[in-house]
């Protein structure tokens, strides 16, 4: 007799940053029973029709994901959410901008990274409380110091690759974008529902916002070059966020000794690394801070909308350069007094946002939200009429460049978190489509 599972579907928009926290549901989802289907979200969600019904886990709830939650809904799953987006914001306009509140009576759990972002969802949506769960974000599991060894190995290459460096992690993903030029970032902003260029305050955000990223990104430039300087026995190295253009920061920085810029692997390790990391209004800035890495936002022009992001308000900012260069001096003379100063004056920010910071984990939690959905249990092939995927998708450029996974590489991951945390089990990993895999327990 064929053996009965629940099914997880866990649909990844970008590897470098999604694919790690996922993988440890799919290792909670393991000892439970499940089966997982796990992989670049496109082919997934446009094959679900094809798929048991199970459970779906979304990482947002913006118009899009709305109308793949109805799609799915549709299609007899289970809907979980979690916002990856609201990890980089603080304000409660903006939080609230990543919700589409059609997709809300959908979403039988929505995991919640802390208490500012449960305060802001239950006092704008009251009728919806029951649905809203305090967990934390797995990507903050991964930081405790059980799940960094798994990062051990990377951060080691790169010192060997590089020697020591300073590590800045750049987030110019409006006046530098990977979607073309600027216009093309707003038009994706539009069809998310972020924005809408007839509303007033939406058009002041906008320019606002690209007088904030043109001013610094310049300021960013000027100060590569002299921290380059200032500190001889470093390399400095530039690592782009996915949503810029890479190319554009290749070009800028062509030809200068002991500067590299590199778009490779999950931040964690490089992270890790580095004697010292820079940044703004970046996410891997808070991320630093709960490592525990010396850690400072460099934003020489500021206006309101620096305000929206939760790292520069976790980390240290700094307006001049010479203040910056005095902060990598003592981060690299007394790591830990200077990551012991940044703890003392911003930890209490940090534990308002973001949850899950010790104790139970934040992947724990949520999958305890999950498993208690009833979801139908079903024998045979993941497909429901067992042959295989019907919706063919052909990703852009920009597409596969977020998510590009072979199976040895996500076995890799997986064996990596799975040595760190402990946990024994035996389960087989297939591809069954471009980035796409089913991973099965076995008993």
């Amino acid at each position: 007799m064929s053996k009965s599972y629940k099914h997880l579907y866990l649909p990844i928009e970008e590897s470098a940053r999604e694919l790690n926290a996922r993988l440890l549901l799919v290792i909670a989802a393991m000892q439970a029973g499940y089966r997982v289907v796990i992989g670049q979200q496109w082919l997934l969600i446009n094959n679900l029709q094809n798929l048991a019904p199970g459970i779906v886990f979304f990482k947002g709830s913006n118009k899009v994901q709305s109308n793949w939650m109805h799609h799915a809904s549709k299609h007899g799953h289970r809907i979980v959410a979690i916002d990856e987006e609201v990890t980089a914001i603080a304000d409660r306009r903006f939080v609230l901008k990543e919700i589409c509140p059609d997709s809300l009576p959908l979403i039988d759990r929505f995991f919640l990274q802390g208490q500012n972002q449960f305060d802001i969802y239950v006092d704008e949506f009251p009728e919806h409380r029951s649905r809203f769960m305090i967990t934390g974000n797995p990507r903050f599991d991964l930081l405790r110091k059980e799940f960094t060894q798994a990062f051990n190995e990377d951060a080691e290459k790169y010192r060997a690759q590089y020697g020591r460096y300073i590590l800045i992690n750049t987030n110019f993903g409006y006046v530098n974008t990977a979607w073309g030029k600027p216009e093309n970032f707003v038009q994706v902003c539009e069809n998310v529902g972020y924005i809408d260029r007839e509303n007033a305050e939406d058009r002041k955000f906008l320019s606002d916002f690209y007088d904030l990223e043109v001013m610094n990104m310049a300021g960013f430039k000027v100060m590569i070059r002299k921290l380059r300087d200032r500190f001889p026995d470093h390399k400095v190295i530039v690592r782009p966020h996915p949503a810029e253009n890479v190319e554009a920061w290749k070009d800028a920085l062509s030809g200068e000794e002991r500067i590299h810029v590199v778009f490779e692997g999950s931040a964690v390790p490089w992270i890790l690394g580095a004697d010292y990391f820079i940044h703004n209004t970046c996410t891997t800035g808070t991320e630093a801070m709960v490592l525990g890495v010396p850690v400072g936002a460099y934003a020489f022009y500021t206006n309101w909308v620096e305000s929206i992001f939760l790292s520069n308000l976790v980390t240290p900012v700094f307006r001049e350069m010479e203040s910056l260069f005095s902060a990598v001096e003592m981060g690299i003379r007394d790591r830990k007094g200077a990551v012991k100063a940044i703890r003392e004056d911003r930890d209490s920010v940090l534990r308002q946002h973001i949850s899950g910071l010790d104790k139970i984990l934040a992947t724990a939690g949520i999958f305890h939200g999950v498993d208690n959905l009833e979801v139908e249990m079903s024998s045979g092939p993941v497909y429901r009429d067992g042959k295989g995927l019907k919706v063919g998708v052909q990703r852009s450029p920009y597409q596969r460049k977020k998510i590009d996974l072979g199976l040895k590489e996500l076995n890799q991951k997986l064996t990596n978190l799975v040595k760190v945390t402990g946990i024994g089990f035996s389960a087989k990993a297939e591809k069954i489509g471009d980035s796409l895999f089913i991973i099965t327990p076995i008993d």
